[in-house]
């Protein structure tokens, strides 16, 4: 399958619609592959769809088609943002400063600094631990 341009929901749902159609597969082959409910899939990709995709939804019946989301650009709408423009009012206050980040990190029993450091220089340095980083640090 070649990659495509999605700007639109119609366009997602086309696109899913599209990779039902080239696998030749059912509704109810997709219901049971991704555990929805009976006849949700076909809700979602009727035509107009009677259900929208929620996070999980949408999740399940991407997997259930062995498609993903490679690459997602968010940008602003020069004329929706002209329409709404002039319902946007300034916060009362400031914005709360941002949190720091906690500066270290115990996991499998080894202290893993923000800045890379560690009790033992050489297990981090070797790679062996990369699994025992928390999440955020590199």
């Amino acid at each position: 399958m070649k990659p495509r341009l999605v700007s639109s929901r119609e366009q997602l749902l086309q696109v899913v619609r599209d990779r039902r159609d080239a696998l030749n597969l059912s509704h109810e082959t997709i219901d049971a592959i991704t555990g929805l409910q009976s006849g949700y899939v076909s809700k979602l990709l009727s035509d107009p769809p009677m259900r929208g995709f929620g996070e999980m939804s949408l999740q399940a019946v991407l997997d259930a088609l062995a498609l993903r989301i490679a690459v997602c650009v968010i940008v602003e709408d020069e004329e929706l943002a002209k329409r709404v423009r002039g319902r946007w009012k300034p916060r009362l206050r400031s914005p709360r400063p941002k949190k720091r980040a906690a500066t270290e990190c115990v996991a499998g029993g080894h202290i893993i600094m923000m800045d890379g450091g560690a009790t033992n220089v050489t297990e981090v340095d070797d790679g062996k631990h990369e699994d025992d980083r928390c999440a955020g640090q590199t």
